[in-house]
């Protein structure tokens, strides 16, 4: 908490030059001799701060003090507001009041110099709700308990030590260590449900390489080469790296990637309709055929 407060502090008289140790004393609800101690423990960190005595005095900071030039280059603020505003865009609060701090202390004009959104289209106050439990557990060393539903639809309660957030491909996922399993798992955070906090602490770990580079929920990935009609080229430049597309002169687009094998892509590749043609792997070719005859067998019924 006195760090908290040394802090406050600081920015209070960086903003202000100037503030008499009973404003002080009242801003941050503790008595004057506390601000006073504090002073006295800037001070003693190096930071310039003195009291003057009589009319119009205060405790004040030296004129030439800058914290942008003593401690941080511009790039340097820059990346610390960056990612201030990273972890505001998902849902944060606490974050608010600091990234305003900053933004006083590195004399910018506001923080409306960059906008970032994690969230999906019409994502709810339910989802955001989740990332902040996530988020408290992992600085918090807290285990973390939740329903989980896997890519094939099992749905299982599992006792996790929460290590990482990972966003990758449009998506938040968390690295976690799994009591259940015994073993690291990779939990996609919009098949969680009913997030509860629990007691006790987690031992320090550390997440392995590999677990990162694996595909969710354990599926092997599968190499496809997909041609798109033209009338898809728009979702097509949306989803894929231009790397992996390859324009024809009949304005169709080839596709080679590789992506997890899993209901979500069978789901995303259906979502093409008549635009898709699976040119490879032949057995992905016969999973399409066979959903598409069964989608045709409800509309015949």
């Amino acid at each position: 908490m006195k760090n908290g407060r040394l802090f406050e502090i600081l920015y209070l008289l960086v903003e202000k030059r100037t503030l008499t140790a009973r404003e002080l004393a009242q801003r941050l609800e503790v008595s004057e001799r506390t601000i006073y101690r504090d002073i006295d423990a800037l001070s003693a960190a190096g930071i310039p701060v003195f009291t003057q005595q009589g009319q119009g005095g205060g405790i004040r900071l030296m004129d030439q003090f800058v914290l942008d030039k003593a401690l941080l280059s511009r790039a340097q603020q820059d990346e610390i507001l960056f990612a201030l505003q990273a972890i505001l865009a998902t849902g944060g609060t606490e974050e608010r009041e600091t990234l305003s701090q900053l933004s006083a202390l590195f004399r910018r004009e506001g923080d409306g110099w960059l906008e970032v959104d994690f969230t999906d289209w019409g994502s709810g106050a339910v989802e955001r709700e989740n990332f902040a439990l996530v988020k408290g557990a992992i600085l918090e060393r807290s285990p973390l308990s939740f329903t989980y539903y896997s890519s094939a639809g099992e749905k299982s309660r599992r006792t996790v030590e929460p290590a990482r957030l990972v966003f990758k491909s449009g998506c938040w996922y968390l690295s976690a260590f799994c009591r259940q399993k015994q073993d690291w798992r990779i939990f996609r955070l919009v098949r969680m449900e009913r997030l509860v906090p629990e007691e006790g602490t987690c031992p320090p770990r550390q997440p392995p390489e590999w677990l990162e580079a694996s595909p969710p929920d354990g599926n092997r990935g599968v190499d496809l080469r997909l041609r798109f009609a033209p009338s898809a080229a728009w979702r097509v430049r949306d989803y894929f790296h231009p790397r992996e597309i390859t324009a024809q002169p009949d304005g169709s687009l080839l596709v080679s990637c590789t992506f997890p094998e899993d209901q979500w892509l069978l789901s995303f590749l259906l979502s093409f309709g008549g635009q898709l043609e699976v040119q490879s792997p032949d057995y992905w070719r016969d999973i399409l055929k066979g959903e598409l005859k069964k989608a045709l067998k409800v509309y015949e019924t």
